[in-house]
């Protein structure tokens, strides 16, 4: 059956929840991610639950809540994630003692389990854990389940061998897949990199294929491509360009 391909929130921060879930469907995604936080919250769930329904997609992520930063309740967002029928909640560490990373993943992973929810723990170069290794003993250690941003995986220096050791942990939720040069930005601002200057899969140099080759079939694939140039797209027409690069993208395998 292939890949699940999820329209992950950071492609479409421009628009509103409904807005994103019709844009979804329309591109041919089987599911979408949505941030909840901000001016991107959600106050009706049971009507936007009833609209991606009524479109044949699934709210697959919900995001996103930074332990050690977020001052908001986790349990609101929780909640409202659980109302949507959302498979899981994609989560950060901010924190930056190991142990206490441990104990407040620990703690909202049980929270997210008693609503049926998944808690995904995604690592980046200036957060915590911020290595794959390190990510796969959190993961252990809390039942959490680990998020591989493949652009992220590629800029701490990780490969094939540590999502090898992910897949075979049997820590991996799901992978998010952009595109980008392979060299790292000139000016070394990964963070800029990350949530401006992303490519649409296939038009970069990262070597995604080979790491995809890696990632077991009935994993959901998420597109996440917070890009300013495609921001300029309209909405409907920036969801299929990236469905149908990350399509192709994955028909080469």
């Amino acid at each position: 059956m292939g890949h699940p391909l999820v329209l992950a929130a950071g492609s479409l921060l421009d628009c509103g929840a409904s807005a994103m879930v019709d844009a979804a469907a329309a591109a041919g995604f089987d599911g979408v991610g949505l941030r909840l936080s901000g001016p991107h919250a959600v106050t009706d769930t049971s009507a936007l639950r009833r609209r991606a329904d009524g479109l044949g997609i699934y709210v697959h992520d919900t995001e996103v809540h930074r332990i050690g930063t977020d001052t908001a309740d986790p349990a609101m967002i929780v909640g409202c994630s659980a109302a949507l029928g959302a498979t899981a909640l994609l989560v950060v560490s901010d924190l930056p003692d190991h142990d206490d990373t441990i104990h407040r993943v620990a703690e909202l992973s049980e929270v997210c389990a008693r609503n049926g929810l998944m808690l995904g723990l995604e690592y980046m170069a200036w957060t915590h854990p911020s290595t794959p290794l390190a990510a796969i003993d959190v993961a252990r250690a809390t039942g959490c389940r680990l998020v591989v941003d493949l652009l992220h995986h590629v800029r701490v220096g990780a490969g094939v061998d540590e999502l090898d050791a992910i897949v075979a942990s049997g820590v991996l939720g799901w992978v998010q897949v952009c595109d980008a040069p392979l060299a790292p930005p000139p000016d070394g601002d990964v963070v800029h990199e990350a949530r401006h200057r992303r490519l649409a899969p296939g038009r970069g140099e990262l070597p995604l294929l080979e790491l995809l080759e890696r990632v077991p079939d009935d994993v959901v694939i998420s597109v996440e491509v917070q890009s300013d140039a495609l921001a300029m797209t309209a909405v409907v027409e920036r969801a299929r360009l990236l469905h149908d690069a990350a399509s192709e993208l994955l028909d080469r395998r």
